[in-house]
């Protein structure tokens, strides 16, 4: 349920006019929609269509404390209340609790990711060093190498990145290797002939 300062922050939105009121009814509903501006309304039609019948001790925050005669006119209320200023400041007040939010879920969405595509150092470490007698001295040397260069965390994506790099070239070393055993192999066959 919308409360009375809902309301006011309404009306102030609506009608640029900063206003309270007491309610003598405690069930009031403050859910309904506030009035769109009438022009030409004085403020006694203002407040028996805006505010209702069941409000009392209305203050209207103008720059003359007093509540205004009843034929004055909104539109010059609101000329003389002159808080287009504070609507700016609530606009901004608001801009910037989305602007803190997006960089709050910005921040979440990073720790996320990084919680997922990161390992502690020492996971990498301990799995070296329980592999290590299973290691060839080559693939040991790498992950010596790579602990060396890496941060306390270790990002999933580098090291794979850097493992399928040396398996691709291992792999064309070893065919480059072997295209020259088969070329050797089968010049010496010619050479027996």
């Amino acid at each position: 349920m919308s409360t009375k300062e809902n309301y006011c922050y309404r009306i102030l939105k609506e009608y640029s006019l900063i206003v309270d009121f007491d309610v003598e009814l405690p069930d009031l509903n403050y859910d309904t929609h506030v009035p769109r501006f009438v022009a030409e309304e004085t403020y006694g039609q203002w407040r028996n269509r805006v505010l209702g019948p069941h409000v009392s001790n209305v203050v209207l925050y103008t720059p003359n404390a007093s509540e205004p005669k009843n034929q004055t006119r909104i539109s010059t209320l609101q000329k003389r209340a002159g808080a287009d200023h504070l609507k700016k400041i609530f606009n901004a007040i608001n801009m910037a609790g989305k602007i803190r939010k997006k960089a709050g879920v910005n921040t979440a969405i990073e720790e996320t990711e990084r919680k997922f595509t990161m390992f502690a150092r020492e996971t990498l470490e301990d799995i070296v060093e329980n592999s290590n007698e299973d290691l060839e001295p080559s693939v040991k040397d790498f992950f010596d190498r790579f602990l060396n260069m890496v941060e306390p965390d270790v990002d999933g994506e580098k090291i794979i990145c850097e493992l399928l790099n040396h398996y691709n070239e291992a792999v064309r070393s070893y065919r480059v290797a072997n295209a020259k055993a088969v070329d050797l192999e089968r010049q010496l066959k010619l050479s027996d002939r």
